[in-house]
């Protein structure tokens, strides 16, 4: 009898295991199929995303979600565990990479791309060139008129991304930490470009592609020499010194989608997508030529 027992428990339990086994299996993440979500900051977000659709056309079971936020969000949402990826317009600063030594994370970081933070003004405006120390008299308020310099008498309204963003850190970064700034805090281009419309005195400091835009760029001038901003030359010019440094940066060293997301980007062909995007890429494609001999 307990034989009989032995064998009916035991076909049972075999039975509920070929029935569990007959459900829907989760699919196995690997580098190209899986799921990510990747916060990514708002100068960051088009390029992010361009990158993740070029991705997923070549890898039909990767799905990346890009998320908008602001860099000081992305970072404590890092810190904290609630994500383990993100893109940022600058690098970590030390008082961040302190942060996650003192949680015992691990900090990867990896360069993508770079890009230039323009000063922009109407069309309209007949000023051609801003030169670095009429920049920081501007944004500490003692030149409150584009008469002063050179334009029309029309007061000057600067607009400026949120302290921690990329555009900002880079001024920071140039001229030290400024008392005060009169301007105008935006926290995306979109609502800056969008305050910014109707104002003939608008200076925009602005980091992103804005061909649709009404607004013009402004020629840097840093000790006597005038510096067009121009993605493609951002890299060569050491005086030109406002730009973003598009960095990924996670906690984990996976082999995930997210990994896979990473990887593509920093590849020949992921640069090559970032450089035909408008940026540019941290590390120049490779161009492969055939010599005939």
């Amino acid at each position: 009898m307990g034989k009989v027992r032995y064998h009916i428990t035991f076909y049972c339990v075999l039975l509920l295991l070929v029935v569990a086994g007959c459900g829907p299996q989760r699919p196995k993440e690997s580098m190209t199929a899986g799921h990510a979500v990747i916060g990514a900051s708002d100068a960051v977000y088009d390029l992010a995303w361009h990158v993740s659709r070029d991705f997923q056309a070549g890898n039909r079971g990767a799905f990346v979600d890009i998320v908008r936020a602001d860099n000081a969000s992305l970072v404590d949402s890092l810190l904290n565990q609630r994500t383990e990826q993100i893109f940022l317009d600058r690098r970590p600063t030390p008082a961040e990479t302190l942060a996650f030594y003192r949680a015992h994370l691990k900090l990867y970081q990896y360069p993508i791309a770079l890009y230039p933070v323009y000063l922009l003004v109407p069309k309209s405006n007949p000023v051609e060139v801003m030169d670095s120390a009429s920049f920081r008299d501007v944004l500490t308020g003692r030149i409150s008129n584009w008469k002063q310099l050179g334009g029309k008498d029309v007061r000057i309204t600067l607009y400026i991304p949120h302290p921690g963003e990329g555009a900002w850190n880079s001024i920071v970064t140039f001229y030290g930490y400024l008392d005060s700034v009169e301007a105008v805090a935006c926290s995306t281009f979109a609502q800056m470009a969008k305050l910014a419309a109707s104002d003939l005195g608008a200076l925009l400091v602005y980091s992103k592609p804005y061909a649709d835009l009404p607004f013009k760029r402004l020629v840097f001038r840093r000790v006597g020499m005038d510096i067009p901003a121009n993605p493609k030359t951002i890299a060569e010019e050491p005086l030109y010194p406002l730009r973003l440094n598009i960095t990924y940066v996670t906690t984990r060293n996976k082999t995930d989608v997210a990994a896979g997301y990473l990887t593509y980007a920093m590849s020949n062909l992921g640069q090559r997508g970032v450089m035909n995007a408008g940026y540019r890429p941290a590390s120049v494609p490779v161009r492969v030529v055939q010599m005939k001999g």
